[in-house]
């Protein structure tokens, strides 16, 4: 929990990162009412991969998390498409083409408004349910800011269709969740956005599932 304090403060004072969110997770499969205490995603943006790697390999913020976890999951990504915003700003800039064949791995964020918590909560276990038994699916786990109020999710897929036909499928639990959001307008802020993974280092529950 200290961690969601004092590891912004050192993140600050790097210059190399563009943009950063210490996140909770979620638990179940996805999207959850349920905070996960156990597990903490931490979000950060390079000017470069060099970068990146150095910061994971060597730094006193990623040190503190090996000596305090019983497990860390580091996936390296390019951005290749990015819509909305994020605390007011576009945080991913594309640089990777685009292959709809090769895995990919996808951001959703949410900032709801206070009129559509519950609305939007109503809905939530529908399209968890639908996510876990989704083709293609490599891994999801649902992060935030503030719990309830503040959603995202990251999840990885085995190619660009399996995505596409999760997310945008005509009748899919997660389509008519978005229409009924966009039609109410429940949303102050939101952002997709989608990556092709580079590599991994460490494990997710013993494996690796990307």
């Amino acid at each position: 929990m200290s961690r969601m304090v004092f590891v912004p403060m050192k993140l600050k004072e790097d210059s190399r990162i563009s943009f950063f969110k210490m996140l909770g997770t979620g638990g179940g499969y996805g999207y959850s009412f349920t905070p996960d205490f156990s597990t903490y995603a931490l979000l950060t943006v390079w000017e470069g991969e060099d970068e990146a790697k150095q910061f994971e390999s060597d730094s006193d913020v990623m040190r503190r998390f090996h000596r305090k976890a019983r497990e860390v999951y580091s996936i390296f990504m390019r951005p290749v498409q990015s819509r909305g915003k994020w605390s007011g700003v576009s945080p991913f800039t594309p640089v990777q083409p685009h292959d709809e064949k090769a895995p990919m791995a996808v951001l959703t964020r949410a900032s709801l408004k206070p009129y559509y918590y519950l609305p939007f909560w109503s809905r939530v276990g529908k399209v968890s349910r639908s996510h876990a038994s989704s083709q293609g699916t490599l891994f999801t786990k649902g992060v935030g800011e503030l719990p309830w109020i503040n959603q995202a999710t990251f999840s990885a897929w085995e190619s660009f269709s399996d995505m596409q036909a999760f997310a945008f499928g005509a009748g899919t639990p997660h389509l008519e969740a978005i229409q009924n959001a966009r039609k109410r307008k429940g949303f102050r802020e939101e952002l997709f956005a989608w990556f092709i993974p580079l590599f991994t280092r460490g494990s997710w529950k013993g494996e690796q599932p990307i």
